[in-house]
């Protein structure tokens, strides 16, 4: 979703993932091809295809597009001023407690919040669908829409955050599932996707090597978006992934081993705007179940 002060921020993704203009637009340099392996550290208890799907703190809906997808204005300053508080290196003393008593939250529109410890933000164009939050994640639903994105995390987030979860998956045709997030200086939107419907990220453009981490091998890319929204207005940014070779829809990813692996193909990350959870569909249908914990 794209960010803005007329509706909730977000991200710039493919210009679409079906036909023969699927994927988004990758750099034109392929990198240097790489492996690197990290051992993921266990841990107990988020885009959109057409370029929105980032976060933000406004709560009034707008129209836009998403790799996540996202509206295109700037967003406010308290947002902006308690993003770039962070850094790369952070480790954000947020995170999922110990007990929520918290009621369910339906939110059918637009909408950015908290609850129970964590961040919140639903986001669609067309099509319906709802997000509730739960005590213990969120569950998310969608029918012939455009583009929807719902995800539960921390924000600022850090380098050091660890996810766990486990989600009862059902896309039926495109979407995402994984964690999802923006830097800034420099701006970069991220994904490090476990699991997805249709069409596999990115498409295959700016291959730049892999990473095997917490069980698994991921194929790292960078794509390159030109003049679309982001959490700051119309930019030129890159995209980077972390997009698992074989699927899974439960377990741990560790961030930071992606962090690191980006870091040494020379994808450098700037200060954090948020790590969530993130589920995304996209000119499809589907619903998720996801029990999710961050520390």
């Amino acid at each position: 979703m794209t960010a803005g002060s007329t509706g909730p921020t977000g991200s710039t993704g493919p210009t679409g993932p079906t036909g023969t203009t699927a994927g988004p637009g990758g750099s034109t340099t392929s990198g240097t091809t790489g492996s690197t392996t990290t051992s993921g550290s266990a841990a107990g208890g988020a885009g959109g295809f057409d370029g929105s799907g980032g976060g933000s703190t406004t709560t009034t809906s707008s129209s836009s597009t998403s790799s996540s997808t996202t509206s295109s204005s700037t967003t406010s300053s308290s947002t902006t001023s308690s993003t770039t508080a962070s850094s790369s290196a952070a480790t954000t003393g947020a995170g999922t407690p110990t007990r929520c008593t918290e009621a369910d939250l339906e939110v059918c529109s637009d909408r950015t919040g908290t609850h129970c410890g964590l961040t919140f933000e639903y986001w669609k164009d067309r099509g319906n669908g709802c997000l509730v939050n739960t005590a213990d994640g969120f569950r998310v639903d969608w029918n012939n829409i455009n583009n929807l994105l719902g995800r539960k995390g921390v924000r600022p987030g850090g380098k050091n955050n660890v996810v766990t979860y486990e989600a009862d998956y059902r896309p039926n045709g495109n979407s995402y599932l994984g964690v999802y997030g923006w830097t800034r200086n420099p701006l970069i939107e991220y994904y490090i996707l476990d699991s997805w419907g249709t069409w596999r990220p990115p498409g295959g453009e700016g291959f730049r090597g892999t990473v095997t981490t917490d069980g698994g091998t991921y194929d790292i890319y960078r794509t390159q978006r030109v003049n679309q929204p982001s959490i700051d207005g119309t930019a030129t940014f890159y995209q980077y992934w972390s997009v698992r070779q074989q699927k899974r829809t439960s377990g741990t990813i560790t961030v930071a081993n992606h962090f690191d692996a980006w870091e040494k193909q020379g994808l450098t990350l700037g200060s954090f705007y948020e790590v969530s959870l993130v589920v995304e569909g996209y000119q499809s249908s589907g619903s998720a179940d996801v029990k999710v914990s961050i520390e």
